[in-house]
């Protein structure tokens, strides 16, 4: 089941949609191919766009939503200007690459692909389950309330959210989306039924091997080996247990009222929770376990997997064995529970929320889709400019009336002689 790592490159005139999905290597590779779009484009490449990830604007196409305080429209007319400017500068490849893709709607998939044409090729890039669940329960642990890693590790490995291969999709009591994420083996039947076995690559992610993504994205583009290379993130490391326990217990004080989605998005998910992560972790805290239970089922469920993607006829880098590989797993066990939280933690994400709040634009009107928490925020910032605008204006009449004085001064004084 071992393929090479190095592939036959695309025919020209394709464009590559890499549709994630999440936790596979997606950020890396947008953070490599931003970082190169100069070098890229000496090789007939164009990676188009104004950020590394055109995240919303793809989300406005693939799902028909944006991020809480977003414009829709001005976001789906930005990703058809990205579309625009492929067919506009007609690139050897074109690439275009989100994870949000992989939840695309019927319709959002229809979209993606109408606009983009028939030599559209979908590389979707696959990690083991057992190395996905941990990093998966703190992402939506820094977005909404979620129940602690082994009871949510029971509701998501039940047969019932996992679901039958070939049946409707499970019904995951907690975190649905996490399946409709991670069944690898669904995303991959269901856009080689979209386009067809022939354009579509499956690439195995096998994290002991740092060059392997790089590597096989590089033989698809067509590219020298050693030509991407992802940028090294230090802002969306793991968090230990403890930092994981502290994220959650103010996700959950800060999922309701006055807290709306776009508050808790601007100063909890991108202030507390990167304010957190930029900073180094506590060499002594625990890391977060995973049961040995859990562990057995996520390799059972990527064996699974790794056969149905093998029958899919789609095109395999890597090796599927890698899906259910023990030597992959995370660390076992259980983890105590959080007596304690390091000073250090709390004031790095304390320190995150307070970046949000000063950045509050003090504007002579508030954003429109700003929440009740940040319209707070705004008055507060406003009423203080309106107060250094007051003494200024009272500083300058005091100016002026003193220079007055000074004129008349000057003039009697120039009569008088």
């Amino acid at each position: 089941m071992s393929h090479p790592a190095r592939t036959a490159p695309l025919a020209d005139g394709t464009t590559l949609v890499h549709i994630g999905p999440y936790k596979t290597g997606t950020t890396a590779m947008q953070g490599a191919l931003w970082a190169a779009r100069p070098a890229l484009a000496d090789h007939g490449i164009l990676y188009p766009g104004e950020l590394a990830h055109e995240m919303n604007a793809s989300m406005a196409v693939a799902l028909g939503r944006v991020d809480p305080g977003k414009d829709i429209d001005a976001f789906r007319q930005r990703w058809f200007d990205l579309v625009a400017r492929l067919h506009a500068e007609r690139p050897r490849i074109g690439v275009l690459s989100s994870e949000v893709y992989c939840e695309a709607t019927d319709e959002g998939a229809r979209t993606v692909l109408d606009a983009l044409g028939p030599r559209t090729h979908v590389v979707i890039t696959v990690r083991p389950i057992v190395r996905l669940v941990g990093s998966q329960w703190q992402q939506y642990g820094q977005n909404v309330p979620v129940p602690p890693y082994d009871a949510w590790l029971r509701a998501i490995l039940d047969p019932a959210a996992v679901g039958e291969p070939d049946g409707p999709a499970g019904e995951g009591g907690v975190t649905p989306s996490f399946w409709q994420r991670h069944r690898h083996d669904r995303l991959v039947k269901r856009w080689v039924g979209l386009v067809g076995a022939e354009r579509v690559t499956v690439i195995v992610v096998d994290d002991r091997d740092h060059r392997g993504l790089p590597a096989a994205f590089e033989g698809l583009l067509g590219l020298p080996d050693g030509l991407l290379r992802p940028p090294v993130d230090k802002t969306n490391r793991s968090l230990t247990h403890p930092e994981a326990t502290l994220m959650q217990t103010l996700v959950e004080r800060t999922s309701r009222p006055p807290w709306s989605s776009a508050d808790h998005g601007r100063f909890i998910r991108f202030g507390a929770a990167r304010g957190l992560q930029a900073a180094p972790p506590d060499p002594d805290a625990e890391r977060l376990l995973t049961p040995a239970w859990a562990i057995d089922r996520a390799l059972e469920i990527g064996a699974g997997m790794a056969a149905r993607i093998d029958a899919s006829g789609a095109h395999v880098v890597g090796d599927l064995g890698l899906l259910s590989d023990r030597a992959l797993a995370p660390a076992e066990g259980e983890n105590a529970a959080v007596s304690a939280i390091a000073p250090e933690a709390a004031a790095a994400l304390a320190a995150g929320i307070i970046s949000k709040l000063t950045g509050v634009h003090p504007r002579p009107e508030h954003r429109d889709l700003a929440g009740p928490v940040e319209r707070a925020v705004w008055s507060r910032h406003r009423a203080v400019a309106e107060e250094w605008d007051a003494a200024r204006d009272r500083d300058g009449a005091r100016v002026s009336a003193a220079r007055e004085l000074a004129r008349r001064a000057r003039r009697r004084l120039g009569g008088a002689s």
